[in-house]
């Protein structure tokens, strides 16, 4: 009898362990499920319910473009060619260019840099930086898009130099140039300028250390192989300087596959549809502003806005 009892209690035993498996092995699949909708969310899903009353479209006309085109704010550079475009037509959706020149296959484009009136210039991967010039002597300076169009652009022999001994005061060794920051072997070094002709060099500490630096579009937004950064600086008083820093974007980085390149404005997706950068920058201190300056902070707390 007692050896019947034993075996009816190792049954029962077994039973409850096979039942609380099976509970366990349910719930853990009704979780895996909830994770994977959740991950199945795109970044538009989730912008939608964030603001439902916005329509956000997509451009037409741009499949050309691709994760290597830089824009600066009346031009861009794409597959060796640069185009003039007009910014204020995209807040109607509408992509208005023109291409202006081809650069010969022998210049390998890096970056482009800030417009300097119709002038657009650019940096190739030998340390050079061109101007593609405006030659049209009675095209009057205006902060529009008729003045690009009105331009006679030729791509200049006397306005081309080496850019690190002209601008830099010395020859540097870099990967990828920007107006604000160069990287060498993903590392970031910002160019602080004073009273000199020549601006200090210091590497940028933030938290895209130990990721591949990949590009910088806009001259604020870093891309790495892992995640999306802000270029930002604080003042530190315990230095007296300003400092120069990198703070992940959350949701680009979380939907960073569904990124195709940026405008100074715009975060266009590799579907083409526009979003304003504003709409992707949580928990911000104030707005992203929509030209090529670096935001600037009064203090460290105010820069780690997502971290």
């Amino acid at each position: 009898m007692k050896n019947r009892k034993n075996i009816y209690f190792i049954i029962a035993l077994v039973i409850l362990i096979a039942v609380i498996v099976i509970i366990t092995i349910k719930n853990n699949d009704l979780k895996s499920n909830n994770d994977t909708s959740s991950e199945a969310k795109s970044i538009m899903d989730v912008l939608k319910e964030k603001y439902p009353d916005k329509e956000y479209k997509k451009l037409i006309g741009i499949e050309f473009l691709d994760e290597n085109t830089l824009f600066s704010e009346y031009s861009f550079i794409n597959n060796n060619s640069i185009y003039i475009f007009n910014p204020s037509k995209l807040d109607n959706n509408e992509f208005e260019y023109k291409k202006v020149y081809d650069i010969d296959k022998n210049i390998k484009v890096m970056n482009i840099a800030p417009n300097s009136g119709a002038d657009i210039k650019f940096y190739d991967y030998n340390d050079t930086i061109y101007t593609l010039h405006d030659d049209n002597i009675d095209n009057k300076l205006s902060d529009n898009y008729d003045m690009y169009l009105n331009a006679n652009y030729n791509l200049s022999d006397y306005l081309k130099w080496e850019y690190s001994t002209e601008f830099l005061g010395k020859k540097i060794d870099y990967d990828f140039m920007s107006n604000y920051v160069y990287s060498k072997d993903n590392i970031l070094y910002s160019k602080n300028y004073g009273n000199e002709k020549y601006p200090t060099l210091e590497k940028v500490s933030g938290n895209y250390e130990g990721e591949e630096v990949i590009r910088i579009y806009n001259e604020r937004i870093l891309k790495t192989d892992r995640a999306f950064y802000e270029i930002m600086s604080y003042f530190d008083d315990s230095l007296n300087k300003r400092i120069v820093t990198t703070v992940r974007i959350n949701m680009l980085t979380k939907y960073y596959d569904e990124v195709l390149t940026f405008t100074y404005k715009y975060v266009i997706l590799k579907d083409y549809t526009l979003i304003p950068i504003n709409d992707v920058m949580e928990n911000r201190v104030r707005d992203y502003s929509y030209d090529y300056y670096l935001s600037g902070f009064n203090y460290m707390s105010e820069v780690r806005y997502e971290e």
